[in-house]
């Protein structure tokens, strides 16, 4: 085999993987972020949810990327593990179209279809006509890639050293095992079948060998779904283990079976005699046949999960209330006592979160910034789950009094996410000083450390032992003093600016992080008046 043909192979293997890759962008682009509503949306039962994996995939040409965005919405707890089940079963049968694309062999219109996708991607003013053009441009670039491949392969035929390396993968461990490898590398089963339907085009493997290196690319696509997991919740872990899980078992069954069935004789029976027909065939009965011998057993997959990874995560735990019990029904002081102790562990998340926040003006941490975001979702769940409880609880039977302190607690739940909200604008400012490389004075610094110092005061005061008369009083003086430094703070600012002692673009961060500053004391100072 000349080092022509070696090139011809290189060239026809890029530009096979650069159509696939180009079409599958363009489809996706397409679609836009409507194919993301409807995996986040169109999942209300496990049928529909195969319906949804097998229709997304069939769009984007990609089991990969549907797969990464199922660990992304679990990861997010917009999605249960039993929903992703179900996607993930649709999107192995979505990826046989592909296959099935490669083996209609109209690689001699190829280029038609290439120049066709290139006018209409080049001359067309709309945007959707233009990501269009993209896809067909896409798709004429891997037939014409694997039209060159199956060329640059031809002499391998005559090439004993090939062929008896291919009569190997007959061996099931071996075939597995290649097509695993391969499918980890490249991270597309779909470009790994169309590769190994190029050989098989030339005649140098049988269907036999073939049929359990298919089996392999199968295993070989979850690397793409591991790796998005890595970081991530213990369930997105359990949503690519299910992925893992769901073609191991399918490759299982399926290589058993060829001992006793010969699946690659009935695959041959109702194929044409094309060999990439075959395999796309072969390819389509695994993954249908795999999804409906699973199917009944979909919620075990899921729980099996939950065995081989054990436990949950600290923002599992963090997002979830640990006082208030919904299903159990108490008597409206019991209640209030498990509402008030939820809205003092409410207080401290808020309480952290401000002090992080503010820690960040003078040392900018990416990882303890990254923190801040993910408790105020936290923050956001809890007031919601607690205002919604209040809400119910109200119903119970209670005096004026008792009625009073749930609304008062109701009001204070909402004033810690507001405070969350302000925290959240100081690290903001606290990341952009950073990003754009700007400076507070010393003088700054210790004018926002005066109010801090407040502050903090107050948050200690908000929910402590402290007379409530005592609180109230306590908490009004310190939100006046807050009101009255932050102005004063205000005009020293103005004063630096204009004797240009301070830069005009930090000047106006700090002056965010004064109002953040004021809104935060006046909310805090409000719970501790409020709380009983």
């Amino acid at each position: 085999m000349s080092i022509n043909y070696f090139i011809e192979l290189l060239g026809g293997l890029a530009l096979f993987l650069y159509g696939m890759e180009m079409m599958s962008s363009g489809l996706e682009l397409v679609a836009g972020d409507k194919l993301r509503v409807i995996i986040e949306k169109m999942t209300s039962s496990f049928f529909k949810s195969i319906l949804v994996g097998t229709f997304v995939t069939a769009i984007i040409q990609s089991s990969s990327a549907t797969t990464v965005m199922v660990v992304g919405f679990v990861n997010a707890g917009l999605m249960t593990i039993y929903q992703a089940v179900g996607i993930i079963m649709g999107a192995n049968i979505g990826t046989t179209i592909t296959g099935q694309l490669v083996a209609l062999n109209i690689s001699t219109v190829a280029p038609i279809i290439a120049f066709t996708g290139f006018v209409l991607n080049t001359f067309s003013k709309n945007k959707k006509k233009r990501h269009i053009g993209q896809a067909i441009i896409g798709l004429g670039f891997l037939f014409m890639g694997m039209q060159f491949m199956s060329e640059a392969m031809e002499p391998l035929r005559n090439y004993p050293g090939f062929v008896t390396m291919m009569t190997k993968f007959e061996n099931p461990i071996l075939g597995v095992l290649a097509g695993t490898i391969i499918t980890a590398i490249i991270q597309s089963s779909s470009a790994s079948l169309g590769i190994l339907q190029a050989i098989a085009n030339q005649g140098v493997i049988p269907l036999h060998s073939a049929m359990y290196i298919i089996f392999g690319f199968n295993i070989g696509t979850c690397i793409t779904s591991v790796l998005s997991s890595v970081g991530s919740s213990k369930n997105a872990k359990r949503t690519a283990l299910v992925h893992v899980l769901f073609n191991i078992i399918g490759t299982i069954i399926f290589v058993t079976v060829s001992f006793v069935i010969p699946i690659d004789k009935i695959i041959m029976s109702f194929s044409r005699e094309l060999p990439a027909a075959q395999i796309a065939n072969l390819h389509t009965l695994f993954n249908v046949a795999t999804s409906l011998l699973l199917f009944p057993f979909s919620r075990k997959l899921a729980d099996l999960s939950f065995k081989i990874i054990p436990g949950i995560d600290k923002e599992q735990e963090e997002m979830s209330l640990q006082f208030i019990n919904k299903n159990v029904v108490k008597d409206a002081p019991a209640t209030f006592t498990d509402v008030k102790a939820e809205i003092k562990r409410l207080l401290e998340i808020v309480n952290q979160n401000y002090e992080n926040s503010v820690s960040l003006l003078s040392n900018f941490d990416e990882e303890k910034y990254d923190e801040i975001f993910r408790r105020e979702k936290v923050i956001n769940y809890l007031n919601k789950e607690i205002s919604a409880f209040i809400i119910d609880a109200l119903g119970l039977a209670m005096n004026e009094q008792t009625s009073a302190n749930f609304a008062a607690y109701l009001r204070i739940s909402r004033d810690m996410e507001r405070i969350g909200d302000h925290s959240k604008n100081i690290a903001e400012v606290a990341k952009l000083k950073k990003d754009e490389k700007l400076e507070f004075t010393d003088k700054t610094f210790e004018e926002l450390k005066e109010i801090n110092d407040v502050i903090e005061k107050m948050f200690s005061s908000a929910l402590g032992e402290l007379d409530r008369d005592q609180r109230i009083a306590f908490m009004r003086s310190s939100n006046e003093l807050v009101q009255k430094e932050a102005s004063q703070f205000r005009n020293n600012h103005m004063l630096r600016m204009r004797e240009k002692i301070c830069n005009p673009e930090s000047g106006l961060l700090y002056e965010k992080t004064l109002a953040a500053m004021e809104r935060i004391s006046s909310y805090i100072s409000n719970a501790g008046k409020l709380a009983i």
